[in-house]
């Protein structure tokens, strides 16, 4: 199965995992209002270069398949029950991660790509990144700003991506109040982009943002991203809500197998705090320049 939302060559996105409902949905919310053409299933070999392919260990053994049609900059996204196996892919994932979060995955990676292939990213290197603050509103100011930190860190490719889910979940579930039981309904019916920007520009939430705190020391990077939104009463966080934990759980998980040493949460839900460890071949990293918004 294709789907296809542009009239140009889109970028083709082998989802190559055995049919399941998360993989159905993945589908549908990739092919909503993006420029990508969704290969869905282990069957359906693109007709052209593969851009990305996310694929499972049942299906691990088509991954030379894809290299051998890869598009420039190809990435290989592997959810895993297993350990990292050297080499086999660019971003490894848990094997229970659930839509939500894949689809922000995904949604990241694909920035991170075009970014990669942009003129901004052959600029020469300018600097490297220390100590700064920053604000996002949309998911588009996220996408930039995740890939322009990414640039002054090793593993830029999983930096991305960590950094763009850490952004979107500020901005979801934070500045717009949504829940994960939300969201999960918005990927299912295929209308979730919509509810994003429509909640986006209504008066009550479109002068929040998200502020980021950038700090980088000797052998450990700390990223503080606070929401503007309302967080969790006290009585709340000691009811013990099964959802919220379980979802703020998954994005540990999901982080955690992009690299981040840790995440945590402050101030009643409104910050989170993830931090990356620095081997010392790589502590003095240089960046590249961001793109300008």
């Amino acid at each position: 199965m294709s789907a296809s939302t542009s009239t140009t060559t889109p970028q083709r996105l082998w989802l190559c995992m055995n049919d399941s409902p998360r993989l159905r949905t993945l589908s549908r919310v990739l092919a909503e209002g993006m420029d990508v053409t969704v290969y869905l299933g282990p069957q359906s070999v693109p007709d052209g270069p593969v851009a990305v392919m996310l694929v499972d260990d049942a299906n691990a053994a088509l991954v030379e398949t894809a290299r051998d049609h890869a598009a420039t900059a190809q990435k290989i996204v592997l959810v895993t029950s297993g350990s990292r196996r050297a080499g086999a892919a660019d971003l490894y994932l848990p094997g229970d991660i659930d839509a939500g979060p894949l689809a922000t995955v995904i949604e990241g990676l694909l920035a991170y790509r075009e970014f990669e292939i942009s003129p901004a990213a052959a600029l020469e290197p300018v600097m490297t990144l220390h100590n700064a603050t920053f604000s996002v509103r949309t998911m588009a100011e996220a996408s930039r700003l995740a890939n322009f930190l990414a640039a002054t860190l090793p593993r830029a490719c999983e930096m991305a991506v960590g950094l763009y889910v850490l952004l979107a979940n500020a901005i979801e579930f934070g500045n717009l109040g949504f829940s994960a039981a939300e969201k999960a309904q918005g990927l299912a019916t295929g209308n979730w982009r919509r509810k994003l920007a429509q909640r986006l520009a209504e008066p009550g939430f479109a002068s929040r943002c998200a502020s980021i705190e950038f700090q980088r020391g000797e052998r450990l990077v700390t990223i503080l991203v606070q929401d503007d939104g309302d967080g969790i009463s006290v009585e709340a966080d000691m009811s013990g809500d099964p959802e919220r934990s379980s979802y703020r759980s998954r994005i540990v998980k999901v982080l955690k197998s992009l690299g981040f040493a840790e995440l945590t949460w402050l101030s009643a839900g409104v910050t989170a705090a993830a931090s990356v460890v620095l081997e010392p071949t790589a502590r003095l990293v240089t960046g590249r320049a961001a793109p300008r918004p």
